[in-house]
């Protein structure tokens, strides 16, 4: 048997300050269907508050989308600091898209991931979006149980 004796410890040992402070997540299977051109809410909508005005919040997940029964119908992720879509998109964000090149249903996981820099220490809200782009097909998330998710890490800078 070892034993581990520490007489102190401080600050990291790897020679950087940045560390993972604060991780939450959130996992939806309500579905939710678009067919037009319409900004709308993929149910993932999950807040944070940082614990310093230096921190970084890195924003992961992925969203599981189906275009139905339409060529060249795509979904287009986008990642919001807010609760309503007309809330600021992050500066920083792509918009994630995926299409649909056959005449059938296709089902798709949309990654998406995000590092934003909101300098304060109030709760922030951080939302997912989706909107049908191209093709007149009807674009859905989390269809036939499936499932998206969001994950919130707070990063010490």
């Amino acid at each position: 048997m070892s034993t581990l004796r520490v007489d102190s410890i401080r600050g990291q040992t790897a020679g950087t300050d940045r560390y993972v402070v604060q991780v939450v997540n959130q996992t939806t299977e309500t579905a939710v269907n678009a067919s037009g051109g319409d900004v709308t809410s993929t149910g993932l909508s999950l807040s944070i508050t940082p614990k310093s005005v230096n921190n970084k919040i890195l924003v992961m997940g992925s969203v599981n989308g189906v275009m139905t029964n339409a060529v060249n119908t795509g979904i287009r992720i986008s990642v919001h600091r807010g609760s309503a879509s007309s809330d600021t998109k992050i500066s920083n964000a792509q918009e994630y898209a995926a299409y649909n090149t056959a005449s059938t249903d296709n089902q798709v996981n949309v990654p998406f991931s995000v590092l934003d820099t909101p300098s304060t220490t109030s709760a922030q809200t951080y939302s997912v979006y989706f909107t049908r782009i191209a093709g007149s097909g009807t674009a859905r998330v989390q269809s036939n149980g499936s499932q998206s998710n969001i994950t919130l890490m707070e990063i010490a800078q």
